[in-house]
């Protein structure tokens, strides 16, 4: 069996319950500010937006601290875990990536139906999804290459070392986040251009991703406590 399969299985009991929670958290929300007022921005890039973000970030340490060990000792090579996370991990990014402007268009035409839209509420376009698409999508990955690389610089080095790399580690995300993260009316944290944002973004990712595969690729692994 695939590393890729084998961690959606293990993930399947945390993904499923955590968009369930998402999603109820959406809806009580929503329902709890149109009974006060016409809302004037989206409830669902509040939650699905900022919050997941984070969650993406444990997954990414979860995967190293938690998940390395357990697969190397049970006959898989690095390389192996590394390119079975590789995959596992742009399956979740993209399929948040999508998951974002839909939720959105979903909230929109249902705030539109109800006639609770208030005046500034981001209706959502065509061009208004492809683009949250293109934001989301870096963004969780930032999110999941930085918890990786975070839990990696404290897994093989001493907790100084461990420090350094977890402050270089977390560039990705800081830096993402700065210059394509979005606001509840779905626009540029910063108003950097998007093509600029975007390129240092994949370099960040890139680069961190890249010191990732160095540091796993010949990295000891722990006994159990015990």
């Amino acid at each position: 069996m695939s590393v890729t399969r084998v961690l959606f299985r293990l993930y399947r009991p945390i993904i499923l319950p955590f968009v369930v929670m998402i999603v109820l958290a959406d809806v009580i929300a929503t329902v709890a500010v149109t009974s006060v007022r016409h809302p004037d921005f989206s409830m669902w890039l509040v939650l699905g937006g900022a919050a997941a973000k984070y969650w993406i970030l444990v997954i990414g340490i979860i995967l190293v601290a938690m998940h390395l060990r357990q697969f190397v000792v049970n006959g898989a090579t690095r390389h192996e875990f590394l390119a079975g996370v590789a995959v596992f991990g742009l399956i979740l990014a993209v399929a948040w990536a999508i998951a974002v402007p839909l939720g959105h268009g979903i909230e929109s035409a249902v705030l539109g139906a109800a006639g609770k839209r208030g005046p500034g509420y981001p209706v959502l376009t065509a061009g208004g999804a492809l683009r949250q698409f293109g934001q989301q999508l870096p963004i969780s990955l930032a999110y999941l290459v930085s918890g990786a690389m975070i839990a990696t610089g404290f897994y093989r080095w001493r907790a100084w070392t461990g420090l350094v790399v977890m402050l270089g580690g977390a560039v990705p995300a800081l830096a993402t986040d700065w210059l394509l993260g979005f606001d509840v009316w779905g626009g540029l944290n910063r108003g950097v251009p998007y093509p600029a944002g975007l390129a240092l973004s994949v370099a960040a990712i890139a680069l961190v991703a890249w010191g990732l595969h160095r540091a796993i690729s010949d990295v000891p692994i722990r006994p159990t406590a015990g």
